[in-house]
Order: C-alpha cells, then structure tokens, then sequence
C-alpha cells in the first residue's frame, strides 16, 4: 500500500520524515508506528511502514537503545512485531527483522564486556517472535472459523 492511497498518509508523511532525523525523532516515529499498527484486523488500512523500520533499526545495526540505561529500547521490537502483525504477508518481514535484532545483539554482546542487559534484551525480542507467529496461528484460526462457519 502506497501512502498516497491510505486512509492517513499525512500521519506516514510526518512519521518518514520523523525517522530521517536523530534519535529522539527516530524514538517517536517508532512510537506512532507501534501505537498506529495496533490491531492486525484494523478496518482501515495504513500505509506500509516496514521499510521505515527497517531504515532506523539498520541504522544503530538493529539495536535501537534506550538513552537512559543504554539497553534494548522494548519500543523498537514492538513496532516491528505490530507492523509485521498488522498484514500476514509482512509476518516474514517481521521475524527476519528481529533476526537481524537478535544478530546485533549477539555482536554487541562480543564486543562490550559487561553487557548485563544482554539475556534479558534477547528474551524480549524472542517475546516479540512468539507474538508474531502467534498472531499468524490466531489468524488461520479465525480464517479456520470464518470458513467452517460459512462466512468466507
């Protein structure tokens, strides 16, 4: 979906824009986005925001941190798991994604002695998978249903 043909391509206008800017813009576009892509059977549709993710993420080699504690911002896997939820073709985008998290991870972990925040960044993101792939068993559950019921 093109941002031109979804319902809110000004809020995708200004969430681009946010994510080509520093840190504390990136932080914000990333919080609109997992605020925006709440519920993957949304009726309306929004714009495609995997590549702006995909752009900051790449950015900090897919460790986007926390300022304060310099831990895995939580906020970052959660808008990759709400986006990749939101359609079932963007699931594999969505877990090749936190792929690419848990491999920055690991790097970072090589190379920083004393990176206490390590298992607990990793579990978060293997949280952020589980809601993944469990959203894609509720959606052929639903589709299972909706079919057995004769309403597709």
């Amino acid at each position: 979906m093109t941002a031109e043909k979804s319902k809110f391509s000004e809020l995708f206008e200004v969430i681009r824009d946010y994510s080509k800017r520093g840190y504390d813009h990136q932080d914000k576009a990333l919080q609109v986005i997992a605020g925006s892509y709440a519920f993957m059977f949304e009726a309306e549709d929004m714009p495609d925001a995997r590549q702006i993710v995909e752009d900051i993420l790449s950015e900090y080699d897919y460790v986007f941190t926390t300022l304060e504690r310099g831990n895995l911002d939580p906020l970052s896997v959660d808008a990759v798991v709400r986006v990749a939820r939101y359609r079932e073709e963007y699931m594999e985008w969505g877990i090749d994604t936190l792929s690419k998290v848990l491999v920055g991870l690991f790097r970072r972990s090589r190379a920083e002695e004393g990176y206490a925040d390590y298992v607990e960044d990793v579990q978060i993101v293997l949280r952020g998978m589980e809601a993944i792939v469990a959203g894609s068993v509720l959606e052929d559950l639903v589709e299972g249903t909706e079919e057995a019921n004769g309403l597709k």
